[in-house]
């Protein structure tokens, strides 16, 4: 009501760490390379590189006077104190209401479960008012504070006298909620089906416990307000409202999660007041997270740095239809070469070939000596192998073309018995090489998952019966010669869309597979109403029928964590 409300407010990543690394430099992630909540958050790198370029060191060496209170980093672990900051309350790891470690000044101080001595959110709004007050009173000069509340974030951990609000509250069911399966859009949401009625109370009960948990956070803005006010700094004073991503709850039937490149996760409140803004004021230009650390700076009266990606927004505030841009990124996470070659144990990724790996183009020699180390091109030539890698004299890697002369005993003149018909002396009926029917190919894939153990697969590398391998007559020659070595690249990456489109149909199958189960629960006699268990009157009064039951729930669960486990080997490799 005193401020400006920006409608179309974002981030560009979706994601707890790399969308506050994004805040705190002003750069997107592809920049600050914070990718997940895992790689690269908090790390050493992190450190040594944008960790000494947020906005708050630029304020301090200005002259502010700076505080920080609450969730940092998700893999901040305490151990020292960010550059830029001279009051630093800041907590170790991820989201928490109770049970967590505060770094006060760089002591390390763990917090139990009074919710009087130890509930962070009350705890980062009375450390804050005693910041400014002590600031404001003592020390002539401007100071900067950062609120970082937990609250909506999991655990949802309400204050006691709000958990009884909010109760049937459904501002969440928007158009799109529950909004399953969607044919047309990416391959995930294609194979996301309506939720069950369980997912749709949790979807409830989780919004209002989130919204409960808000309360603490709305107390402590209007006591921020009303000490500036008491203080008067209030007129003096700009106050910036925002989060580092959005959340969806049953949008197109994903129960709960961020993460995904819609409004529902990249949309975030964006509210201003200050010196200058007219009240109840709405803005329409598209605004990020990365604009808020130049946009400090510009009120401070500093010039942006020239490494920082965003912009100030200082001049829509004074000027609502100034044009301000028309696009921005919206950025997705990525594994950094260590956590691949954790996942992958893949021999390209070693310690002498890091830095090499981490340079941003390669040269076509050095992508060669890259993909040289990969065990699918070592000598000697396999059936299906089509690419071969030698060194040279000098030390350097060649690749050629396999000859198909010779591949593991097999002769050139296989190809040309292809099309023939094996037949004995005086018939005229026999057996010939054929392409596999499709359906063929899916029955056989699907008995070697249900025979054996997925890591087993992988290692087989299954060739499917009555498939044989394309062999190529040309004669193999080194990379010497540029068109061959473009042609040796384009194979390479063709391979490896071909993997990812084999993830991709298990992953589907995987689905497809659950929602089966699913639909099989009714054999069991029992089924799941609003808010507990119906079961059939058989099952109750006959001991045999219960026996089966149960013994069917059992076999779905050893079933369901069969496929689970599936999906975590798959999920390593996308």
């Amino acid at each position: 009501e005193e401020g400006a409300t920006y409608e179309n407010g974002y981030v560009s990543p979706p994601m707890c760490c790399p969308s506050r690394s994004s805040l705190l430099t002003g750069l997107y992630v592809h920049n600050h390379h914070v990718f997940t909540n895992n790689d690269n958050c908090s790390s050493p790198f992190w450190i040594d590189n944008h960790e000494k370029r947020t906005f708050a060191t630029y304020l301090q060496q200005s002259g502010y006077k700076t505080a920080y209170f609450g969730k940092y980093l998700n893999k901040y672990d305490g151990h020292h104190i960010p550059p830029g900051w001279d009051e630093w309350n800041g907590l170790l790891k991820n989201s928490q209401f109770y049970n967590y470690t505060l770094n006060y000044n760089g002591i390390k101080k763990f917090h139990g479960f009074d919710y009087a001595k130890d509930y962070l959110p009350d705890i980062i709004t009375n450390k804050s008012l005693q910041f400014i007050s002590e600031t404001v009173r003592s020390v002539d000069s401007p100071f900067l504070a950062v609120l970082s509340y937990p609250a909506p974030h999991g655990p949802e951990d309400s204050a006691p006298q709000y958990q009884d609000l909010f109760f049937n509250v459904t501002t969440h069911h928007t158009p799109a909620y529950d909004f399953a399966p969607n044919p047309d859009k990416q391959w995930i949401l294609r194979n996301s089906e309506k939720m069950l009625p369980i997912h749709r109370s949790f979807t409830d009960l989780l919004m209002t416990k989130r919204l409960q948990t808000l309360q603490s956070v709305d107390s402590g803005v209007e006591r921020i307000v009303n000490k500036l006010k008491k203080l008067g700094q209030l007129d003096n004073t700009y106050i910036f409202y925002t989060s580092d991503h959005g959340y969806h709850l049953g949008q197109f039937g994903l129960v709960k999660g961020k993460a995904f490149p819609f409004d529902f996760d990249t949309k975030v409140p964006f509210i201003v007041r200050g010196p200058g803004i007219a009240h109840r004021s709405v803005r329409t230009q598209p605004v990020v997270n990365i604009d808020l650390a130049p946009t400090f700076l510009d009120i401070a009266g500093l010039e942006k740095p020239p490494h920082m990606d965003g912009k100030s927004i200082l001049p829509t505030l004074r000027n609502p239809n100034k044009k301000f841009r028309n696009s921005f990124m919206i950025e997705r996470g990525k594994m950094t070469f260590e956590r691949y070659a954790m996942v992958s144990k893949n021999s390209v990724i070693k310690d002498d070939n890091l830095l090499l790996l981490k340079k941003k183009k390669l040269t076509k020699q050095e992508r060669l000596e890259l993909e040289c180390r990969k065990p699918k091109y070592q000598p000697p030539c396999s059936l299906s192998q089509t690419w071969i890698c030698r060194e040279k004299g000098d030390g350097t890697k060649k690749i050629s073309r396999c000859h198909a002369k010779f591949k593991n005993g097999v002769s050139r003149n296989t190809k040309n018995k292809i099309n023939n018909c094996h037949c004995q002396p005086g018939e005229i009926f026999g057996w010939k090489y054929a392409k596999l029917d499709p359906g063929e190919k899916k029955m056989q894939k699907k008995f070697l998952k249900q025979s054996l153990k997925l890591e087993n697969l992988k290692k087989l590398k299954p060739k499917f019966l009555k498939t044989l391998p394309t062999t190529l007559s040309r004669r193999g020659r080194s990379t010497e010669d540029s068109s061959l070595a473009e042609i040796m690249m384009d194979d390479m990456a063709n391979d490896e869309i071909k993997e990812v489109d084999l993830l991709v149909e298990d992953i589907a199958e995987e689905i497809r597979d659950l929602s089966i189960l699913k639909n099989s629960t009714e054999a069991t006699g029992c089924k799941m109403s609003a808010n507990n268990i119906v079961c059939d009157a058989s099952v109750i009064e006959n001991e045999s029928e219960w026996l089966s039951s149960r013994s069917t729930i059992k076999q779905q669960i050893i079933q369901l964590r069969s496929q689970l486990k599936e999906l975590k080997q798959i999920r390593k490799y996308l």
